[in-house]
């Protein structure tokens, strides 16, 4: 064989190998947020990547831990400094590329757009938030995604208890003891922050708008599965599925008074799959608002700056990053489910 033919087998064999590999995990190239390219990620995508860049880093205090008062300071901002409304979108937004994995929900949505025109399905996903859920799948899609958030919010609970028990293990370490410093500065900074927000990192922006993100999202809504965030670190390259674990008893209904939020999340998943173009994109932002929840993450800031300034010792730090910054979010974005 010529050197050009076992060339050209080599490179064949690799990429029936990357194929197959692309089929279990999302795999971006690192860039910075605001290249080009990442340009044409839908807005679902985009907010999603904000949620998702929050759960990196929650992956990282989880598995880091706090061995110098740097790396205190260093979580407190980035789990800490997330504009609410902003995190409110991304995780409506990832709880409805979620739903929108629904084989049943998406069937109906096509067939709607098919008989009707995209026109005149877009008026009433504009014009009744409720239409969406009233579709056959419509609760089966929403139940899917509600699974995703309990896991989530199963997720940041547990790494809080984890945080703050380092808060009181830490009480024993030299460098923990040491006075913080200017308290209030470092709650103000944490104010300032929270009025922009974090941005979502490139990679995660890159990830969450590849096609092959549909697998990674359709184990994300099964009942039992763990949350998909669990192996994703903020300099993640790749999202990877989880291996599902069978929970019997899982409960995936809409708690009462929340039906208006599983209403947004259908109509998000509804525009997802008919797909993006001019003028959806403007009720996608409109339908990613809620009010509820951005409230609720605006209290945890505010109770977490409030607590920043009263400590004394870097080791009560934790206990306000545990306290506020983890378990007070994931009891916000929990509250959707019973």
């Amino acid at each position: 064989m010529t050197k050009i033919k076992m060339l050209s087998a080599m490179l064949g064999t690799v990429a029936g190998l990357a194929l197959q590999a692309s089929a279990q995990m999302v795999t971006p190239a690192p860039q910075e947020a605001s290249t080009p390219a990442q340009g044409f990620a839908d807005p679902l995508s985009r907010a999603a990547a904000v949620y998702a860049t929050f759960h990196g880093d929650v992956t990282d205090v989880k598995s880091k831990g706090f061995a110098s008062a740097k790396d205190i300071d260093h979580s407190l901002t980035s789990l800490g400094g997330h504009n609410p409304e902003k995190l409110t979108q991304g995780w409506m937004a990832y709880s409805a590329l979620v739903a929108s994995q629904n084989p049943e929900f998406r069937a109906a949505v096509l067939d709607i757009e098919g008989y009707y025109g995209r026109d005149v399905l877009i008026t009433g996903l504009k014009n009744d938030v409720r239409y969406a859920r009233t579709l056959n799948g419509g609760n089966s899609a929403v139940s899917s995604s509600l699974s995703a958030v309990d896991a989530d919010s199963q997720r940041l609970i547990g790494a809080a208890a984890f945080v703050k028990e380092q808060a009181y293990t830490l009480q024993g370490a030299g460098w923990a003891k040491g006075r913080v410093g200017n308290s209030g500065a470092k709650a103000n900074g944490l104010m300032a922050s929270s009025r922009t927000g974090i941005p979502a990192r490139g990679a995660m922006v890159q990830a969450m708008s590849s096609p092959t993100i549909n697998s990674v999202l359709t184990q994300a809504g099964q009942a039992g599965s763990p949350s998909v965030w669990e192996s994703v670190s903020s300099m993640a390259s790749a999202i990877r599925v989880p291996t599902a674990v069978s929970r019997l008893g899982a409960s995936n209904r809409i708690a009462r008074g929340k039906e208006p939020i599983a209403d947004r999340i259908t109509t998000l998943a509804a525009y997802r799959i008919i797909g993006s173009e001019a003028g959806s994109d403007t009720h996608m932002h409109v339908a990613m608002q809620e009010r509820e929840t951005a409230g609720c993450l605006n209290m945890a800031n505010l109770n977490l700056q409030q607590c920043v300034a009263a400590a004394h010792k870097h080791y009560e730090v934790p206990f306000c990053i545990g306290e506020h910054a983890l378990a007070d979010v994931g009891k916000c974005i929990g509250q959707v489910a019973q």
